[in-house]
């Protein structure tokens, strides 16, 4: 999030954009496009890469609509207050990238943004090369026997947790099912150990993998979903 820029429909400062400064973003919040010429609006919004419509639905519609008219490439993320399916509608149709709940919280948003822009530099062509075994500051070293931080730490790696984490980090969205998980564990085991009986759990795999993980300094962001399998947060 270091030093991204980005500009916010908000009548009031909160605890988002608190939480964007503190982790490096250069956010200009505007209280409300009332008064805001078409091009001024432009200039002010020219050098963000994403825009956060904070104010009422109909506010944060009507700025989207001018965002994408004047074809500014920026990531649209909307608040909304309980869920009410027209607005969501209504702000989707506008061209609104995400739309997240008030009171969703704050960590949630920045995990958005980066998403986003990872999609769009993706979409452009201009992603970073990054092989099927890198996600952001993490990647998979050694032929996915070591998992390593841009930060400095690592950790090796057993054949089952190998086997989870390349799973993870290939799948679309880096998410797996249960399924997708035990698959992964029993071809792992086969092509390690040959016939040799095993039923691998993914659950303790993974929950030993993130005390591991500590041990050596650093938190694989693995995520559960119910009842689903899990996600590598980005």
């Amino acid at each position: 999030m270091q030093e991204r820029r980005v500009w916010a429909l908000s009548p009031a400062d909160n605890a988002d954009l608190r939480y964007l400064r503190a982790a490096g973003c250069l956010v200009r919040r505007c209280e409300s496009i009332e008064a805001i010429g078409r091009e001024t609006l432009r200039a002010d919004m020219q050098s963000c890469e994403a825009a956060l419509l904070m104010a009422d639905a109909a506010a944060n519609c009507r700025t989207a609509h001018l965002v994408r008219d004047m074809n500014l490439p920026l990531d649209l993320v909307a608040f909304t207050g309980p869920a009410r399916r027209g607005e969501i509608a209504a702000l989707l149709r506008v061209g609104v990238d995400c739309v997240m709940r008030q009171g969703d919280p704050p960590t949630l948003l920045a995990g958005v943004l980066h998403a986003l822009r990872l999609r769009r530099l993706d979409r452009a062509g201009s992603a970073p090369a990054e092989s099927a075994h890198a996600i952001g500051p993490w990647t998979l070293e050694d032929q996915g026997w070591r998992l390593q931080h841009r930060g400095g730490a690592s950790m090796r790696l057993t054949v089952s947790e190998r086997a989870v984490l390349v799973c993870l980090f290939e799948a679309p969205g880096h998410v797996a099912s249960h399924a997708m998980l035990n698959q992964a564990l029993m071809a792992a085991w086969r092509h390690a150990y040959g016939n040799r009986p095993h039923d691998p759990k993914p659950r303790g795999i993974i929950s030993r993998l993130r005390w591991r993980g500590l041990q050596a300094g650093m938190e694989p962001p693995i995520e559960s979903l119910r009842s689903y399998g899990y996600v590598w947060e980005i």
